[in-house]
């Protein structure tokens, strides 16, 4: 079965707990209370001899462990209160955590107070197996071959090892599966049930509770391929990595080449693309720079079979940049990580031989970036290329300390159109040591800039006309022209302050762990966050200008809510911050209301896995977000509020689609769906993506 971090450090007998002398009393054991309960089987029997682990909400430090009973049950003591993590570690079959859950970060969190027991009670959720056995052509049994069972859409795999004769048995939770091993000892190349060496080709074996699965299989014959690489000039491409792949682009393999620029691998007999990476040169067999064009190379079992491949030739590329309006010429600009440094022209060296895209942007944000795809390159030839940029819109403006009118260095602004502001991660455009600006390349319309200091001097604001706000209704509007460089307003910066307190759960006043705290939410695949809660629940959230603020708090198995347990943040009850101080804001976070789906393409095949985000109609934050799998998502909001829904999704991994969701009403007009979340309970779409 797979090992996670925690279950490993148990087995090892090497899990962090509290150490107390014999016949010692820690000095914080009044304050600790207990977790105890019962383990059952799925079909309501005693569950014994099963690790129980516990650790903080959020964390992966096991602080403290025991095991089941004959009859099932389970004490662990001397917890300090706060939130835990409860999780169940069976042999031979999956982990789970409380409650019936198989992900650590979805458990429901147990809450332990001072001089308490708190009843965790928790019963393991039924298994089907998944068995087979492996032999070779001749008939002959495999041992020692680890096989493993990746359910389709789900990180719940299992893996084990065959016996003498070959056979093998995993028990695993309901859903579809696909089996692999490797055969090939020293490789970590992989055969799939029945005898496919890529992921998309390998059978899919559907496995229910209490089912027994057959995935048998034969072990494909295994052959060589072998070959030699050369430079253009045709001397030896030594120290070159030399990698395999199967026509559904799963690595099969990898090695180097030796002196002579010769290879030579091992591989189960099929079909394959070859790639050669030297330095900043990546070539595929033969002639080719992109794997999709690759020509393919068969191998048969107990045979060699050889390939030669030398380097294309490289040419040179001169590009030069115009406006697309005027014709005139733009002195800088920046192509393929080259730059202009104001000549008008870049010129790209040692290209090799044939189509590629060429990216061009101009440092100073004037012109909208664009690819110019297909540019044909010739080996020993200077190609020459012109591309036309469209003028982009620019907000200029200056940053001054609001006392004393003195310019500001350091400061990041970025420009946000209606309902798109976000928390970020990085924020590129920043002033300079006369406190100048300039936020672009925009679209044309209007925005409102937001300004972030690099340092805890000074808060962040929404930009006013005359000063900062924390209210994104009252920053100044700024209208955008292609084109053309619109002033904004001076950000007149104040000294900042901070909003410090406790987040805890509505049902059990406990304080709540990695809550995520913010006066923005953020795209939760980026990483961009304020603050998070600690152990008991406590945080303080710096860098804010004084001023009225909505203030957003999200944890993963509570639903996000705004200050005065508001839905959206132009509804939230704001927090006064003043200078130099700290106020003080407590929140109770509850689950919510549960927001599920199943999401699948136009033909109806589900997406395996991928995020769908909830946005509120108000302001376009996003409300929530969850993880695809199996085609089905589960999200947590605070209702009641209208929602739209955004996606990154994709089949086994590959075929990526992005975008909001967005359906053709009756007059063929593409529109935003729009969901009303509500107040309690929960609610169930279906939605589908077009994906042609």
């Amino acid at each position: 079965m797979q090992l996670t971090l925690i279950r490993r450090a148990v087995l090892a007998g090497i899990a962090v707990v509290a150490v107390v002398a014999p016949g010692a009393t820690p000095a914080w054991a009044a304050d600790t209370g207990t977790i105890s309960g019962r383990l059952t089987t799925s079909a309501g029997a005693a569950a014994p001899d099963v690790p129980v682990v516990v650790y903080r909400t959020g964390g992966f430090t096991t602080i403290a462990e025991t095991q089941t009973d004959a009859d099932g049950t389970y004490t662990l003591a001397s917890l300090r209160p706060g939130s835990y993590t409860v999780g169940y570690l069976p042999p031979n079959r999956p982990e789970q955590y409380h409650r019936q859950k198989f992900r650590s970060w979805e458990a429901d969190p147990v809450v332990v107070t001072a001089d308490a027991t708190t009843t965790v009670d928790e019963q393991l959720v039924a298994t089907g197996t998944v068995t087979g056995r492996i032999v070779d052509a001749a008939g002959e049994p495999r041992s020692g071959l680890r096989v493993e069972a990746r359910p389709i859409g789900s990180p719940n795999w299992a893996n084990t090892v065959t016996d003498s004769d070959g056979r093998y048995a995993m028990a695993v939770l309901a859903g579809d599966y696909r089996v692999s091993f490797q055969p090939i000892e020293g490789s970590r190349q992989a055969q799939y049930v029945p005898g496919k060496l890529g992921l998309r080709s390998a059978g899919v074996f559907a496995v229910t509770a209490d089912a027994v699965v057959v995935a048998d299989d034969t072990v494909l014959p295994v052959g060589n391929l072998s070959g030699r690489f050369t430079t253009a000039a045709g001397a030896p491409l030594t120290e070159a990595q030399v990698d395999l792949y199967t026509p559904d682009g799963e690595n099969a393999g990898w090695t180097d080449t030796d002196a002579d620029g010769a290879f030579d691998l091992e591989v189960l007999a099929g079909a394959y693309r070859v790639g050669v990476f030297k330095d900043d040169r990546q070539q595929y067999y033969r002639g080719k720079l992109v794997p999709e064009q690759a020509d393919l190379v068969t191998v048969r079992g107990g045979e060699r079979t050889s390939i030669t491949d030398a380097l294309l030739g490289t040419g040179t590329l001169r590009v030069r940049a115009v406006d697309s309006v005027t014709g005139a010429p733009i002195a800088r600009f920046c192509a393929m990580d080259a730059c202009s440094n104001g000549t008008g022209s870049v010129i790209i060296p040692d290209i090799p031989e044939g189509r590629h895209d060429v990216y061009l942007y101009t440092p100073d944000g004037r012109y909208l970036p664009r690819n110019r795809s297909g540019v044909l390159i010739r080996a020993d030839q200077t190609t020459e290329v012109t591309v036309a940029l469209s003028p982009g819109a620019t907000i200029s403006t200056t940053v001054v300390d609001r006392q004393t009118g003195a310019p500001l260095a350091g400061v990041c602004l970025e420009a946000f159109a209606n309902k798109r502001a976000l928390l970020l991660d990085s924020y590129p455009k920043c002033s300079d040591h006369d406190g100048r600006v300039d936020i672009g390349p925009l679209r044309a319309g209007e925005h409102k800039l937001f300004a972030v200091p690099q340092n805890q001097t000074y808060g962040r604001q929404w930009v006013g006309p005359d000063g900062g706000t924390g209210d994104e209704r009252e920053a100044a509007t700024v209208t955008t022209n292609l084109g053309q460089v619109s002033t904004g307003p001076v950000v007149r910066l104040d000294r900042a302050g901070r909003v410090s307190g406790r987040v805890t759960d509505v049902q059990t006043g406990a304080g709540l762990a990695d809550v995520h705290v913010s006066v923005l939410t953020g795209h939760p695949g980026v990483g961009a966050e304020d603050v998070r809660t600690d152990d008991q629940g406590g945080y303080t959230l710096t860098r804010l200008g004084p001023y009225a603020w909505p203030v957003v708090f999200g944890g993963d198995s509570h639903a996000a809510v705004w200050s005065g347990g508001a839905s959206s943040r132009f509804k939230a009850t704001p927090v006064l911050v003043t200078a130099d101080a700290t106020a003080t804001l407590d929140a109770t976070l509850s689950p919510g209301t549960q927001f599920t789906g199943t999401i699948k393409d136009g033909t109806g095949r589900p997406f395996q896995s991928g995020l769908v985000m909830a946005h509120s109609v108000d302001t376009g934050d996003i409300a929530g977000s969850g993880l695809v799998s199996g085609g089905q998502f589960d999200l947590r909001l605070t209702g009641r509020q209208r929602v739209f829904l955004s996606y990154e999704v994709s089949l086994d991994g590959v075929d990526m689609h992005s975008g909001r969701y967005r359906v053709a009403d009756s007059d063929g007009v593409v529109r935003l769906v729009r969901f009303t979340v509500p107040a309690t309970g929960s609610t169930s779409v279906d939605v589908v993506i077009p994906t042609s």
